[in-house]
């Protein structure tokens, strides 16, 4: 559910680091007796390690993570580290995407700015808890050193307890460190947050969910979640996707009912319910699928781990332009069109009539079959029903820390009836609780990660945030904290057009000037793009 998700200059000397500094990906699969550095870029330390969980048949299993440390270089006495960042990420296809790859150079860039401050911004005193931090980023099952593992997409409850072994046994494993002198100890009241976009909202949400019903939260000093556009009810987006005819919560956007402007999600969601869900074991892909769009390749591209989405959205452009033969049969430009579209050269959305088979369509269409998730099983279009229920996490719990949610209404991919899910099953709770920001609106799914991710991370402008989930939500007395309003992104903004309170001269990769620059070229001032001429 992404595509370029920022755009971030100024990577040279961290792609440097990585490609020099023996950034192997990891052989074998065996639990890590120690943090393995990756490399280190300023302040910002990089290690990996493998840690031991369960799979969705329970049977052990080792995966990977990040973890990523502030540790100057020469550190004070009394530095030490304030807080514990738990990443979910977004939904990836290619294996060099994942967090642990060496060619995941954009989100590593952000690890390293959120942990030291590093555009030179700076950070208010009683915010140091924000940056002064460590952040631990599991690959999900399926990703990493389980490349060759299916991936059990939106199994909620599944990959929640597989990132928690991932947190516990990292925090073990940084002690050590600590015990030797190589890291600095962690500050006696230190917290833990979790944040997360798309996927890894829905993913960190489920997290949360876990760390407080398994009484983690003393242990971890869990405070709340930063959740972006996730699917936390995939009933809620799979009727959207059926029924938006463009106008749906007061804005304009292009959907049509029955399209999906983000196509392979969908084969990955099903995917992920047949290899998880009890219920789904006795079913097969070709229950929900038409034998046209299983034609097109893609579920071999999923599995193969090597193609991002851009590269599937080409590959479909390509089909849908020459037409197809495949598996013996031929699919002239035509009927290609009837299964795509195009809003834009090198993009496709799909007719979900011809996605699906006319058995789960037909079913899908009938609203009457979603009053109640049903009970009795055994029928395919029942079962993967109550799978998508089952790994919703909007409602079926009570949170006890905060949670901040940021959601566009324009957003086609995940809709914000996933947002409006969760408000309604816990109406008491908004603007205590938890909290929307949808200043995003009416930006698509991108271009809200892009804004997401570089107001969070890379700006530190969510200090006001994170100090509001600090505080506990059932005390008295407590004001709410004014969340800064989201920048309008697009997936080709740079850096610093995105932040308007910036003052002063920087060049595009964020260093900031003594004055106005002397050489000619494109600059922000103020917030804003200069050309020097």
């Amino acid at each position: 559910m992404k595509k370029n998700l920022w755009m971030l200059a100024a990577i040279r000397p961290l792609v440097l680091a990585m490609v020099f500094c023996g950034v192997m990906r990891a052989q074998g699969a065996e639990v890590s007796d120690s943090l393995k550095l990756d490399f280190r870029a300023s302040d910002a330390v990089y290690y990996k390690f493998n840690y031991p969980s369960v799979n969705a048949d329970g049977k052990e299993v080792v995966l990977s993570s990040l973890l990523v440390a502030w540790n100057p270089k020469e550190p004070n006495e009394t530095d030490s580290i304030e807080s514990v960042h738990i990443y979910s990420h977004f939904t990836i296809m290619a294996d060099d995407e994942c967090p642990t790859s060496p060619l995941n150079v954009k989100e590593r860039v952000l690890f390293a700015t959120l942990v030291r401050d590093s555009y030179g911004l700076g950070l208010d005193d009683d915010q140091n808890f924000i940056s002064r931090c460590i952040i631990i980023a599991p690959d999900y099952e399926g990703y990493g050193v389980t490349k060759n593992l299916a991936h059990p997409y939106l199994a909620q409850e599944l990959t929640a307890r597989q990132m928690t072994d991932a947190v516990e046994y990292g925090l073990k494993l940084y002690q050590k460190h600590v015990d030797a002198k190589q890291a600095l100890h962690l500050k006696s009241d230190w917290r833990s947050f979790g944040f997360g976009f798309s996927q890894g909202g829905a993913v960190a949400l489920a997290v949360q969910r876990r760390i407080e019903q398994q009484g983690m939260d003393k242990e971890l000093r869990y405070r709340g979640s930063i959740v972006g556009d996730g699917p936390y009810d995939l009933i809620a987006t799979m009727r959207y996707y059926m029924e938006d005819d463009g106008n749906s919560y007061d804005t304009e956007t292009d959907h049509r009912k029955g399209m999906n402007t983000m196509p392979m999600v969908v084969p990955m969601i099903i995917q992920g319910m047949l290899d998880t869900h009890p219920d789904m074991k006795s079913h097969k892909l070709e229950d929900y699928l038409s034998q046209q769009f299983l034609d097109t390749g893609i579920m071999e591209w999923i599995k193969s781990k090597e193609y991002k989405i851009n590269d599937i959205h080409e590959m479909w452009y390509e089909q849908l332009e020459e037409g197809l033969e495949a598996n013996g049969r031929t699919y002239t430009k035509e009927q290609m069109a009837e299964l795509f579209q195009s809003p834009q050269e090198d993009r496709v959305w799909a007719h979900l009539d011809k996605l699906f088979t006319k058995s789960f369509y037909d079913y899908l269409t009938d609203a009457s079959n979603f009053n109640a998730v049903p009970t009795e099983k055994g029928d395919a279009c029942k079962d993967l029903h109550r799978a998508l229920a089952d790994n919703g996490v909007a409602s079926g719990w009570q949170p006890k820390h905060r949670i901040q949610f940021v959601h566009s209404k324009g957003d086609m991919v995940v809709p914000f009836s996933n947002y409006l899910a969760f408000r309604d099953a816990h109406p008491n709770g908004e603007g205590d609780l938890y909290r929307i920001d949808d200043s995003v609106t009416p930006s698509d799914h991108i271009a809200v990660g892009t804004s997401f991710f570089l107001f969070l991370c890379t700006l530190g402008s969510y200090g006001d945030v994170f100090q509001w989930l600090d505080k506990d939500p059932t005390a008295t007395g407590i004001q709410n904290v004014e969340i800064a309003t989201l920048p309008d992104a697009s997936a080709n903004s740079s850096l610093f057009t995105l932040h308007s309170s910036l003052k002063g001269w920087y060049t595009l990769d964020g260093r900031r000037l003594n004055g106005k620059p002397m050489t000619k070229g494109l600059y922000i001032y103020n917030g804003k793009k200069v050309v020097i001429k």
